[in-house]
């Protein structure tokens, strides 16, 4: 399908590199064949650059080794350009210095470990199922926070000074969402981020390098399929010592908690935290496929030059069915788990809070404190993400067939009026 067939608002309209993306490409496919390091994806030498930055050596248990390794191998695959190592590289390289940092901290500061994480709040379901909304109305309560974007994106302290170190995450956190906007400007129109809006808390794996968002963001299907069969248990006990870094540093009784990654990793999550009170959103898969990926095709198509579209329906569509599997085989039955349908929550939000408050006996919000955040406008704006499903050979029939079972067990749903889009992802 051409740009010229589509909706005339669809929201991501390009499916290749831009000039800029084209230039930037040349030059660093230049830097690869001369084999300048920039570009090198071998898993030692990118450790090798995160321990020259962090000036630390200690990576704490080695275990993050075999996925950091299988990692920067996966993204070696040709259908990822060149301009993709470097980006790869700093990502790899972070992910290595948050590891030292977050290992110092702890050997600094043991008594972090003894901070606890109590009944901490996991809001489960893809994107567009209102699973944003919940979040942040969870939230609310004065006693329970999220986490921002500034402190994801930096766990541990940079500084000693607390309003120092705060200032310089934030700085740096700010300056990424920058950075990105330049390759990806449709994003602010699917998902607002700022460095102080609370975020998926995806990225505190990136320590451990078990991050499935490598496959179903950045199309790394290899890489995904490998990590489906990985053991989760251990990065989600590294993931676990994070929270209570952070708690550390902002107190709070309880987290509330959003990823849609949980899904898939639903039984390790539970091994790790027997207390988590899990809230699993639920909605048409067709409107949470299609929105997902026209969301994806931006971080795509600056790793990969070019996009095919039915290659992204199709993958996205086999991992979110792999995904549901996965919770019902972990969650079915469990008194760990209170389900939202998304008709209700859009019905009456403040009503479907208390409800999920009431199940697991938490403190209720204000409802007049609920009413403020949702009469306060978006930054996003509701509805200005548009999508066409058939761009990315997705169609309602065929993915209701493909998810009956799921659709069957949770009542979710089908060719309802499409209302306001709560959840843009």
């Amino acid at each position: 399908m051409t740009s010229a067939q589509l909706p005339a608002k669809v929201t991501v309209d390009r499916l290749e590199h831009g000039p800029l993306e084209r230039t930037l490409d040349l030059f660093c496919a230049l830097a690869r064949r001369m084999n300048l390091p920039m570009t090198r994806l071998q898993a030692e030498s990118v450790l090798a650059l995160g321990r020259r930055k962090a000036r630390l050596h200690d990576i704490g248990d080695p275990r993050f080794l075999e996925p950091f390794t299988k990692a920067m191998e996966c993204y070696g695959d040709p259908d990822f350009k060149a301009m993709s190592a470097v980006f790869v590289r700093s990502v790899g390289s972070r992910a290595v210095v948050n590891r030292l940092a977050i290992e110092k901290h702890l050997a600094d500061h043991p008594a972090v470990l003894d901070v606890p994480v109590e009944r901490p709040i996991f809001v489960l379901g893809f994107p567009r199922t209102g699973t944003t909304l919940l979040q942040n109305l969870l939230c609310l309560d004065n006693d329970r926070r999220g986490l921002e974007w500034w402190e994801l994106n930096h766990p541990a302290p940079v500084h000693p000074d607390p309003v120092i170190d705060r200032e310089r995450r934030m700085r740096v956190a700010q300056r990424d969402i920058d950075t990105a906007a330049i390759f990806t400007p449709e994003m602010h129109q699917i998902h607002h981020t700022t460095a102080t809006t609370v975020e998926e808390c995806w990225p505190l794996f990136t320590s451990t390098f078990a991050v499935l968002n490598f496959d179903l963001a950045h199309g790394n299907r290899r890489f995904g399929d490998w990590l489906l069969d990985y053991d989760m248990e251990w990065p989600y006990r590294e993931y676990r010592r994070q929270l209570q870094l952070l708690l550390s540093i902002r107190p709070a009784r309880q987290l509330v908690l959003k990823c849609p990654e949980h899904l898939w990793f639903a039984d390790s999550l539970l091994k790790v935290f027997p207390d988590a009170c899990i809230v699993w959103t639920h909605r048409d898969p067709f409107d949470a496929v299609a929105s997902y990926c026209s969301l994806v095709t931006l971080v795509r198509r600056t790793l990969k030059g070019k996009v095919d579209p039915l290659k992204v329906g199709d993958h996205i569509a086999t991992r979110y069915h792999q995904g549901v599997q996965r919770a019902m085989a972990a969650l079915d039955g469990s008194d760990r788990v209170f389900h939202v349908r998304f008709e209700d929550l859009v019905k009456d939000p403040i009503a479907a809070v208390g409800q999920i408050e009431q199940h697991f006996d938490l403190d209720v919000t204000s409802p007049d404190t609920m009413r403020a955040y949702l009469d306060a406008p978006r930054q996003d704006g509701r509805g200005k993400h548009v999508y066409d499903a058939a761009r990315y050979g997705l169609h309602a029939d065929a993915i209701h067939a493909q998810f009956a079972d799921y659709i069957s067990r949770f009542g979710v749903a089908l060719n309802s009026e499409d209302p306001p889009d709560l959840d843009p992802a």
